[in-house]
């Protein structure tokens, strides 16, 4: 049985494991992310670990219905690579929402 539009499972919350360049900055890559995929209320980025060439950053990322696929697009697109989904919050939608 098919659950109606407002019921479906939702992404809010997620935290991903990310492997980026030096550059674009922690700042640039949080304003790309919020500014080009739909969904997206806030972008935290934390830098986790620094290399010789890249970083490995701790990006948390806000929303009503994230769409994965989407995010790790935008984030190939800048250069940075998605090395595991470390949380996720899902939320049955409601027409509220």
């Amino acid at each position: 049985m098919a659950e109606s539009p407002d019921q479906r499972v939702k992404i809010r919350y997620l935290v991903l494991d990310v492997l980026k360049p030096h550059t674009p900055s922690i700042v640039e890559l949080s304003r790309y992310l919020a500014e080009n995929v739909d969904g997206i209320e806030a972008v935290q980025t934390e830098i986790v670990e620094i290399d010789q060439d890249t970083e490995s950053v701790k990006v948390e990322v806000y929303g009503k219905d994230l769409d994965l696929t989407v995010i790790k697009r935008v984030l190939r697109e800048y250069g940075a690579t998605i090395h595991s989904v470390d949380v996720v919050k899902v939320e049955r939608g409601n027409a509220r929402s």
